[in-house]
């Protein structure tokens, strides 16, 4: 599909459609519940401000962006096409549109990865201080080879104000304390992009390669981590692409990314991979519950040790990586008003509950050893921090239920 067929066919569409009053109303309350990720809810709202406000290409982009993320991507096309009818320099509907044609972003017959680029060249070219589009350049400019765009695309994440105060400080205490040259895996977008932008903005241990476990199921990412990362692969050049999911006996799937992780830890056994080796505390359960026996907890991550026995709590890290905590950089949203994903709006606020839940682990082993005055330190310091953060208090009870076994442990001790 050519890049612009979308953008001229289309024009003749806004012709036959008339112009009404504006109003806003509808557009407010479907945003509403966009950012709720209450996506059905709002695409009548969105229909519905579209229909009052023919003439506003915003409306028109929020309707295209909600049809595409509910799978409706022929809808989406059209509409973000009618956006740039009427702003043909719109940022917002060249993303929708680069990302329905993504043929990343699953199978539909009008995606074509050309088509994707040069809307999101468009996108940046007519606002460069949009992040989102930024984002998904960082990505396809690593699928397509385009290494040139890809530390500019993630110095621009950064610059933007994309990436929060409070994000960057999860990913600073992230990678603070890792082991030098170490393979940190992680999951998801914030605890991903945070790292990454850190340490091309930044320079902030540049050592570490951080590893999505996500995008590790495409041979054109563990590619480019292999060559950027200089980080070697488990598998030759010639074997990757023919790696495949499938399941195994027990009926459980084992992706492309399982198989490659797997491998590296047999390599870690076999002493043929140098690099320690760290799960983010985010990364699904479904993979590290398999090999928990031997990730030893440090905090915001989990080293992998060769011996089960050797992977108790790290003490020394949890209280290290906690005196590195300023809470105040934790204050406020972890994603940013320009972030349009309703998905991270509502998730991503619940991953400062690891700082927390950190404190919490330290606090246990803490009344363990009967050190309880400590513990108590900790539990008031968890319960402050909590008053800081967007998400609020999560770990009420917990904290209670650990301050009173601190307290009777006290009593107990002076009898």
């Amino acid at each position: 599909m050519n890049a612009f067929i979308v953008l001229v066919s289309l024009t003749s569409l806004l012709a036959l459609s008339g112009c009404t009053k504006p109003s806003t109303g509808e557009l407010d309350q479907a945003l509403l519940l966009y950012r709720q990720n209450q996506l059905n809810e709002a695409l009548p709202l969105f229909e519905q401000a579209v229909a009052k406000n023919q003439d506003n290409p915003a409306a028109h982009a929020w309707l295209a962006e909600t049809y595409r993320r509910l799978g409706k991507k022929d809808e989406a096309v059209k509409m973000a096409g009618r956006a740039i009818v009427l702003d043909p320099c719109h940022s917002f509907a060249h993303t929708v549109l680069a990302d329905a044609c993504n043929p990343m972003y699953g199978i539909w017959e009008g995606a074509h990865s050309d088509s994707t680029w040069v809307h999101l060249q468009k996108a940046v070219a007519c606002d460069s201080t949009d992040g989102n589009a930024w984002l998904s350049i960082w990505s396809e400019a690593i699928r397509r080879g385009e290494l040139s765009m890809v530390k500019p695309a993630l110095r621009s994440v950064a610059k933007t104000g994309f990436l929060t105060k409070a994000a960057l400080a999860y990913g600073r205490w992230m990678l603070q304390h890792l082991p030098e040259q170490a393979l940190l895996v992680t999951n998801g977008d914030m605890d991903t992009y945070p790292a990454l932008a850190l340490q091309e903005a930044e320079g902030f241990r540049t050592d570490v390669a951080v590893v999505n476990r996500s995008l590790l199921n495409t041979t054109w990412y563990a590619r480019f981590i292999r060559d950027h990362n200089n980080l070697s692969l488990p598998f030759p050049d010639s074997q990757l692409d023919s790696l495949g999911a499938f399941k195994d006996p027990q009926g459980n799937l084992v992706t492309v990314s399982d198989q490659i992780l797997k491998a590296w830890l047999q390599q870690k056994v076999n002493g043929d991979f140098s690099r320690p080796i760290a799960f983010s505390v985010t990364v699904d359960p479904g993979f590290t519950n398999a090999i928990k026996a031997h990730l030893q907890m440090a905090g915001p991550f989990m080293l992998w040790q060769p011996s089960p026995a050797a992977a108790t709590p790290d003490t020394a890290m949890l209280r290290m990586n906690l005196a590195d905590v300023n809470a105040d950089n934790f204050a406020g949203p972890l994603v940013s008003s320009q972030d349009r994903s309703p998905v991270r709006r509502v998730y991503t606020k619940e991953i400062v509950k690891n700082v927390t839940a950190t404190a919490l682990t330290y606090s246990d082993l803490l009344i363990k050893s009967g050190r309880f005055s400590e513990a108590q330190n900790y539990l008031n310091w968890a319960e402050e921090f909590e008053k800081k953060t967007e998400l609020g208090p999560a770990f009420k009870e917990q904290i209670a239920a650990l301050k009173e076994a601190a307290r009777r442990g006290s009593e107990h001790g002076r009898r």
